[in-house]
Protein backbone atom coordinates (compact mmCIF):
# COMPACT_ATOMS: atom_id res chain seq x y z
CA UNK A 1 0.00 0.00 0.00
CA UNK A 2 1.05 3.34 -0.84
CA UNK A 3 0.49 6.46 0.77
CA UNK A 4 0.45 9.61 -1.21
CA UNK A 5 1.33 12.50 0.93
CA UNK A 6 0.08 16.09 -0.33
CA UNK A 7 1.41 18.61 0.74
CA UNK A 8 -0.25 22.21 0.98
CA UNK A 9 1.17 25.17 0.39
CA UNK A 10 1.00 27.70 3.46
CA UNK A 11 -0.33 31.35 2.68
CA UNK A 12 2.12 33.65 2.43
CA UNK A 13 2.65 36.93 4.60
CA UNK A 14 1.87 39.16 1.40
CA UNK A 15 -1.73 36.66 1.07
CA UNK A 16 -2.59 36.98 4.73
CA UNK A 17 -2.60 40.77 4.01
CA UNK A 18 -4.34 41.25 1.22
CA UNK A 19 -7.07 38.87 3.18
CA UNK A 20 -6.80 41.28 6.25
CA UNK A 21 -7.28 44.12 3.90
CA UNK A 22 -9.93 43.14 2.25
CA UNK A 23 -11.88 42.48 5.57
CA UNK A 24 -11.43 45.32 6.72
CA UNK A 25 -12.33 47.09 3.94
CA UNK A 26 -15.70 45.21 3.29
CA UNK A 27 -16.07 45.86 7.88
CA UNK A 28 -15.97 49.84 7.04
CA UNK A 29 -18.24 49.77 4.17
CA UNK A 30 -20.89 47.84 6.23
CA UNK A 31 -19.97 49.32 10.05
CA UNK A 32 -21.67 52.82 8.79
CA UNK A 33 -24.59 50.61 7.40
CA UNK A 34 -25.18 49.21 10.59
CA UNK A 35 -25.06 52.02 12.53
CA UNK A 36 -27.53 53.71 10.43
CA UNK A 37 -29.83 50.67 10.51
CA UNK A 38 -29.59 50.94 14.26
CA UNK A 39 -29.91 54.42 14.26
CA UNK A 40 -33.26 54.31 11.55
CA UNK A 41 -34.85 52.02 14.11
CA UNK A 42 -34.37 54.16 16.90
CA UNK A 43 -35.73 57.22 15.05
CA UNK A 44 -38.64 54.87 14.76
CA UNK A 45 -39.13 53.91 18.12
CA UNK A 46 -38.91 57.38 19.51
CA UNK A 47 -41.32 58.28 16.66
CA UNK A 48 -44.02 56.00 17.84
CA UNK A 49 -43.41 57.04 21.29
CA UNK A 50 -44.20 60.79 20.77
CA UNK A 51 -47.11 59.76 18.24
CA UNK A 52 -48.65 57.19 21.97
CA UNK A 53 -47.77 60.76 23.97
CA UNK A 54 -49.67 62.69 21.28
CA UNK A 55 -52.57 60.27 21.02
CA UNK A 56 -53.07 60.23 25.00
CA UNK A 57 -53.13 63.12 25.23
CA UNK A 58 -56.05 63.61 22.59
CA UNK A 59 -58.25 61.12 24.81
CA UNK A 60 -56.96 63.35 27.87
CA UNK A 61 -58.12 66.57 26.63
CA UNK A 62 -61.63 65.08 25.79
CA UNK A 63 -62.05 64.70 29.31
CA UNK A 64 -60.76 67.90 30.63
CA UNK A 65 -63.27 70.13 27.97
CA UNK A 66 -60.15 70.61 25.56
CA UNK A 67 -58.06 72.12 27.84
CA UNK A 68 -54.08 71.12 27.75
CA UNK A 69 -52.65 70.11 31.09
CA UNK A 70 -49.87 71.78 33.22
CA UNK A 71 -46.41 72.38 31.78
CA UNK A 72 -46.23 74.80 34.97
CA UNK A 73 -47.48 74.39 38.21
CA UNK A 74 -47.64 76.38 41.45
CA UNK A 75 -44.61 76.34 43.31
CA UNK A 76 -44.55 77.51 47.02
CA UNK A 77 -46.74 80.22 47.54
CA UNK A 78 -44.76 82.18 50.15
CA UNK A 79 -41.91 82.20 47.47
CA UNK A 80 -44.22 83.43 44.91
CA UNK A 81 -43.08 81.62 41.85
CA UNK A 82 -43.73 78.92 39.27
CA UNK A 83 -42.84 75.89 38.95
CA UNK A 84 -41.68 74.76 35.53
CA UNK A 85 -38.82 72.14 35.23
CA UNK A 86 -37.59 69.31 36.85
CA UNK A 87 -41.00 67.99 38.46
CA UNK A 88 -40.80 64.55 40.04
CA UNK A 89 -42.33 61.63 37.87
CA UNK A 90 -44.01 59.58 38.69
CA UNK A 91 -46.06 61.76 41.10
CA UNK A 92 -45.92 58.71 43.68
CA UNK A 93 -42.28 60.42 44.78
CA UNK A 94 -43.50 63.32 46.62
CA UNK A 95 -45.00 62.01 49.87
CA UNK A 96 -48.29 63.20 50.90
CA UNK A 97 -46.72 64.14 53.97
CA UNK A 98 -45.07 67.20 52.26
CA UNK A 99 -46.52 70.43 51.62
CA UNK A 100 -50.01 70.47 50.18
CA UNK A 101 -49.12 72.58 47.15
CA UNK A 102 -45.70 70.57 46.54
CA UNK A 103 -47.80 67.24 46.32
CA UNK A 104 -51.15 68.72 44.44
CA UNK A 105 -48.21 70.73 41.98
CA UNK A 106 -46.27 67.17 40.82
CA UNK A 107 -49.90 65.55 40.81
CA UNK A 108 -51.11 67.91 38.00
CA UNK A 109 -47.60 68.11 35.86
CA UNK A 110 -48.40 66.99 32.70
CA UNK A 111 -46.66 64.00 32.65
CA UNK A 112 -48.18 62.67 35.74
CA UNK A 113 -51.65 63.71 34.33
CA UNK A 114 -51.35 61.95 31.63
CA UNK A 115 -50.14 58.29 32.70
CA UNK A 116 -53.65 56.93 33.61
CA UNK A 117 -53.69 57.13 29.06
CA UNK A 118 -50.75 56.02 29.10
CA UNK A 119 -50.07 53.57 31.92
CA UNK A 120 -46.01 53.14 30.92
CA UNK A 121 -43.66 55.17 32.19
CA UNK A 122 -40.66 53.87 29.33
CA UNK A 123 -42.34 55.75 26.94
CA UNK A 124 -41.06 58.82 27.72
CA UNK A 125 -37.87 57.65 27.43
CA UNK A 126 -36.06 58.38 24.21
CA UNK A 127 -33.37 55.02 22.86
CA UNK A 128 -31.04 57.46 21.58
CA UNK A 129 -31.31 59.55 25.17
CA UNK A 130 -28.00 59.86 27.42
CA UNK A 131 -29.17 59.81 30.80
CA UNK A 132 -28.16 62.07 33.48
CA UNK A 133 -29.21 61.92 37.48
CA UNK A 134 -30.23 65.03 39.01
CA UNK A 135 -29.73 66.04 42.47
CA UNK A 136 -31.97 65.57 45.17
CA UNK A 137 -32.92 69.04 45.93
CA UNK A 138 -35.59 68.94 43.18
CA UNK A 139 -37.68 65.98 44.75
CA UNK A 140 -38.63 67.54 48.66
CA UNK A 141 -38.40 65.40 51.48
CA UNK A 142 -38.67 62.59 49.05
CA UNK A 143 -34.91 62.56 47.96
CA UNK A 144 -34.64 60.86 44.76
CA UNK A 145 -35.27 57.01 44.56
CA UNK A 146 -33.53 54.73 42.36
CA UNK A 147 -34.73 52.88 39.51
CA UNK A 148 -36.58 55.62 37.78
CA UNK A 149 -37.08 56.31 33.89
CA UNK A 150 -35.01 58.77 32.86
CA UNK A 151 -37.25 61.33 30.81
CA UNK A 152 -36.73 62.47 27.62
CA UNK A 153 -39.08 64.18 25.97
CA UNK A 154 -40.39 67.80 26.77
CA UNK A 155 -43.94 69.40 26.19
CA UNK A 156 -44.29 73.01 24.67
CA UNK A 157 -45.40 74.83 27.77
CA UNK A 158 -46.91 77.57 25.70
CA UNK A 159 -49.73 74.98 26.02
CA UNK A 160 -50.02 75.39 30.19
CA UNK A 161 -53.70 75.64 30.22
CA UNK A 162 -54.38 76.40 27.21
CA UNK A 163 -57.50 75.68 24.96
CA UNK A 164 -57.20 73.16 22.09
CA UNK A 165 -60.12 74.60 20.20
CA UNK A 166 -58.23 78.15 20.23
CA UNK A 167 -55.00 76.69 18.15
CA UNK A 168 -54.93 78.23 14.63
CA UNK A 169 -53.19 75.53 13.32
CA UNK A 170 -52.92 71.97 15.08
CA UNK A 171 -50.93 70.37 12.62
CA UNK A 172 -48.02 73.16 12.82
CA UNK A 173 -47.55 73.85 16.48
CA UNK A 174 -45.19 71.22 17.98
CA UNK A 175 -46.14 69.52 21.85
CA UNK A 176 -43.69 67.09 22.49
CA UNK A 177 -40.20 67.14 21.21
CA UNK A 178 -36.71 66.84 22.11
CA UNK A 179 -36.54 69.84 24.15
CA UNK A 180 -33.17 69.30 26.19
CA UNK A 181 -31.69 66.86 22.84
CA UNK A 182 -30.01 63.70 24.08
CA UNK A 183 -30.26 64.19 27.68
CA UNK A 184 -32.59 62.14 29.30
CA UNK A 185 -33.54 63.14 33.18
CA UNK A 186 -33.96 60.46 35.68
CA UNK A 187 -37.21 61.09 37.08
CA UNK A 188 -37.80 64.20 36.56
CA UNK A 189 -40.15 66.33 33.86
CA UNK A 190 -39.19 69.12 32.21
CA UNK A 191 -41.34 72.12 29.67
CA UNK A 192 -39.25 73.33 27.02
CA UNK A 193 -39.76 76.40 26.12
CA UNK A 194 -41.39 77.75 29.42
CA UNK A 195 -43.31 80.63 30.05
CA UNK A 196 -42.02 83.06 32.61
CA UNK A 197 -44.21 83.33 35.30
CA UNK A 198 -42.77 84.96 38.61
CA UNK A 199 -45.67 85.52 40.70
CA UNK A 200 -48.87 83.89 42.20
CA UNK A 201 -51.43 86.56 41.05
CA UNK A 202 -53.22 84.97 38.71
CA UNK A 203 -52.34 82.16 36.03
CA UNK A 204 -49.59 81.27 34.27
CA UNK A 205 -50.58 81.23 30.46
CA UNK A 206 -49.66 82.32 27.11
CA UNK A 207 -50.53 86.15 26.36
CA UNK A 208 -49.86 86.21 22.53
CA UNK A 209 -46.92 88.25 20.76
CA UNK A 210 -47.27 91.83 21.49
CA UNK A 211 -44.49 94.98 22.05
CA UNK A 212 -43.65 95.43 25.31
CA UNK A 213 -44.12 92.23 26.67
CA UNK A 214 -41.88 91.75 29.89
CA UNK A 215 -41.53 89.24 32.47
CA UNK A 216 -44.15 91.36 35.04
CA UNK A 217 -47.05 89.48 33.70
CA UNK A 218 -47.36 86.22 34.32
CA UNK A 219 -46.88 84.17 30.58
CA UNK A 220 -45.92 87.13 28.54
CA UNK A 221 -42.40 85.79 27.70
CA UNK A 222 -40.80 82.75 27.65
CA UNK A 223 -37.49 80.89 27.56
CA UNK A 224 -35.78 77.59 26.57
CA UNK A 225 -33.49 74.99 26.00
CA UNK A 226 -30.34 75.08 23.87
CA UNK A 227 -26.98 73.11 24.25
CA UNK A 228 -27.97 71.61 27.95
CA UNK A 229 -25.22 69.73 29.29
CA UNK A 230 -23.87 69.43 25.43
CA UNK A 231 -25.55 66.07 24.95
CA UNK A 232 -25.76 67.51 21.36
CA UNK A 233 -29.49 68.57 19.50
CA UNK A 234 -29.26 66.15 16.41
CA UNK A 235 -30.68 63.20 18.05
CA UNK A 236 -31.22 61.03 14.85
CA UNK A 237 -28.73 61.94 11.49
CA UNK A 238 -28.42 65.36 12.27
CA UNK A 239 -32.55 65.99 13.53
CA UNK A 240 -35.11 65.85 15.58
CA UNK A 241 -38.71 64.13 16.22
CA UNK A 242 -41.81 66.52 16.88
CA UNK A 243 -45.22 65.90 18.12
CA UNK A 244 -47.98 68.26 17.07
CA UNK A 245 -51.46 69.28 18.09
CA UNK A 246 -53.15 67.05 15.67
CA UNK A 247 -50.83 63.70 16.79
CA UNK A 248 -48.98 63.96 13.50
CA UNK A 249 -45.43 62.80 14.18
CA UNK A 250 -42.35 63.87 12.32
CA UNK A 251 -39.05 63.95 12.04
CA UNK A 252 -37.18 67.25 11.15
CA UNK A 253 -33.70 67.27 9.87
CA UNK A 254 -32.30 70.46 11.54
CA UNK A 255 -28.97 72.45 10.76
CA UNK A 256 -26.43 70.51 12.93
CA UNK A 257 -23.26 70.51 11.66
CA UNK A 258 -19.77 72.91 11.31
CA UNK A 259 -20.70 73.98 8.04
CA UNK A 260 -23.74 75.96 9.47
CA UNK A 261 -22.22 77.77 11.84
CA UNK A 262 -22.76 81.21 9.97
CA UNK A 263 -25.53 79.88 7.85
CA UNK A 264 -29.26 80.40 9.27
CA UNK A 265 -31.72 77.64 9.38
CA UNK A 266 -35.42 78.17 8.27
CA UNK A 267 -37.45 79.46 11.49
CA UNK A 268 -40.42 77.43 10.21
CA UNK A 269 -39.47 74.28 11.05
CA UNK A 270 -36.40 74.76 12.70
CA UNK A 271 -36.13 76.46 16.84
CA UNK A 272 -32.63 76.99 16.71
CA UNK A 273 -31.31 79.73 14.58
CA UNK A 274 -27.66 78.22 13.81
CA UNK A 275 -25.43 75.54 14.96
CA UNK A 276 -21.85 75.09 16.56
CA UNK A 277 -21.22 71.47 15.47
CA UNK A 278 -23.95 69.15 16.97
CA UNK A 279 -25.09 72.37 19.40
CA UNK A 280 -27.49 74.86 19.32
CA UNK A 281 -25.44 78.43 19.28
CA UNK A 282 -28.74 80.50 18.68
CA UNK A 283 -32.27 80.71 19.16
CA UNK A 284 -35.36 82.27 17.28
CA UNK A 285 -37.60 84.39 18.55
CA UNK A 286 -40.96 86.01 17.46
CA UNK A 287 -40.57 89.80 16.27
CA UNK A 288 -41.38 91.09 19.15
CA UNK A 289 -38.96 88.71 21.51
CA UNK A 290 -41.44 87.60 23.57
CA UNK A 291 -41.58 83.29 22.28
CA UNK A 292 -40.21 81.08 20.77
CA UNK A 293 -41.04 81.55 17.17
CA UNK A 294 -41.91 78.37 16.47
CA UNK A 295 -44.03 77.37 19.52
CA UNK A 296 -46.71 80.09 19.46
CA UNK A 297 -50.36 78.17 19.51
CA UNK A 298 -52.21 80.89 18.28
CA UNK A 299 -50.74 81.75 14.55
CA UNK A 300 -49.70 78.93 11.74
CA UNK A 301 -45.72 79.76 10.82
CA UNK A 302 -46.01 78.17 7.69
CA UNK A 303 -48.34 81.37 6.35
CA UNK A 304 -47.15 83.60 7.93
CA UNK A 305 -44.43 86.87 6.65
CA UNK A 306 -42.67 87.48 9.84
CA UNK A 307 -38.90 88.40 10.34
CA UNK A 308 -38.14 86.62 13.48
CA UNK A 309 -35.34 87.93 15.82
CA UNK A 310 -32.52 85.68 17.17
CA UNK A 311 -30.73 84.91 19.92
CA UNK A 312 -28.53 88.17 20.17
CA UNK A 313 -30.97 90.71 19.50
CA UNK A 314 -30.49 90.49 15.49
CA UNK A 315 -32.85 90.29 12.62
CA UNK A 316 -32.80 87.43 10.35
CA UNK A 317 -34.87 86.08 7.63
CA UNK A 318 -37.45 83.36 8.87
CA UNK A 319 -36.08 81.24 5.05
CA UNK A 320 -39.09 81.89 3.15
Amino acid sequence: MFWTIMLRRAFTLIELLVVIAIIAILAAILFPVFAQAKDAAKKTQSISNLKNLGTATQIYLADTDDVYPLAHVLGDPVGGYHWNRFIPVPAQQVPVTDPAWRVAGVQSFWYNSIQPYVKNLQIMTCPSGSELRTTGAYFGSAGQPAGLAPITYTINGLLNEYSGTAMESPSTVPVYWHGHGRRSIYGAGYASPWLVCNNNAGGCRYQGTRAGCSAATNGATAGYTTNTSRRGIGVFANGTVMSFADTSTKFRRIGVGPRNVAQRTDARTDPFARYVDNFAAGRYWDSQSCYPYLFRPDINVQNIIEVPTYFDGGVDAPGL
